[in-house]
């Protein structure tokens, strides 16, 4: 019998703890009603010899039990209210991160601004003689997100991970819708690479068990994989759609001066 009264569907577990409220409220009126009929004739019996102590007993002992009653009923009620503004608050706080997101999307500069720092960060490390790396991170998501108002804040969630994962000096970039890019001044294919299974970890904890996304991670360096930022810059177009591409050359966008990472 047990196990059959244990099975509440979660959705009615606030109704059913409602009614076990009234359920213990209208048992507590009952019990105390039998004691006061029981009470009642010996206190106010005609033939017993008034008894002021044993009368306010007796009344006291009526109020306290409907008091008793309505305090439970009422805890009850204030409890289901605050539950009800936890749930409105965890609603806000999940829309105001989406918007967060969705703002730090719109925020990053894109790849006009990327060609002129790529062209800056090279020729400074070929005059240091520092290496320089680029990233390039695809992020796809699925067909039913793909077209829904979650996108921007979802693709905002991979990009506040890549951004989370970088230096004070690297600089983040938004390619295209689900393509990033990123500059790594002084990062050789050795460090890169470490780099890479950084945010490779952070992504996959950000996509979480359902799959909210799917994503592939790209790296080039100079000067072990190129010799000149045309070079870079050929091979960081080579892994980006033809669209992007051509919407990049006849559109101008206005866009941060720089895209330097800042804390």
């Amino acid at each position: 019998m047990m196990h059959l009264f244990d099975r509440i569907p979660s959705a009615a577990l606030e109704r059913r703890e409602m009614q076990l409220i009234l359920t213990a409220s209208i048992a507590i009126i009952v019990l105390a009603g039998g004691v006061v009929l029981f009470m009642y004739p010996v206190v106010f019996s005609p033939t017993a010899p008034p008894n002021r102590p044993l009368a306010t007993a007796f009344v006291g002992f009526c109020v306290l039990s409907v008091l008793l009653a309505g305090y439970l009923v009422d805890r009850q009620r204030t409890i289901q209210r605050l539950r009800h503004q936890i749930a409105e608050d965890r609603v806000r706080s999940s829309h105001a991160l989406k918007q967060a997101s969705a703002d730090l999307l719109q925020a990053l500069p894109h790849f006009d601004t990327f060609q002129d720092r790529l062209t800056m960060e090279f020729k400074r490390a070929v005059s240091a003689k520092y290496e320089l790396s680029v990233l390039v991170v695809a992020v796809q998501l699925p067909a039913s997100l793909a077209e829904s108002t979650e996108d921007a804040s979802t693709l905002g969630d991979a990009a506040k991970v890549i951004y989370s994962r970088l230096r004070e000096q690297d600089s983040i970039y938004a390619f295209a819708s689900g393509y990033f890019g990123a500059i790594l001044p002084g990062v050789g294919v050795s460090i890169v690479q470490r780099v890479c299974a950084r945010i490779s970890k952070g992504l996959m904890d950000a996509a979480g068990d359902t799959q909210r996304f799917t994503f592939k991670i790209d790296a080039i360096s100079y000067p072990d994989q190129t010799s000149s930022a045309h070079d870079l810059e050929l091979a960081v177009s080579g892994l980006l759609p033809e669209f992007t591409l051509a919407s990049q050359q006849s559109s101008v966008t206005n866009v941060p001066a720089s895209g330097k990472k800042t804390r």
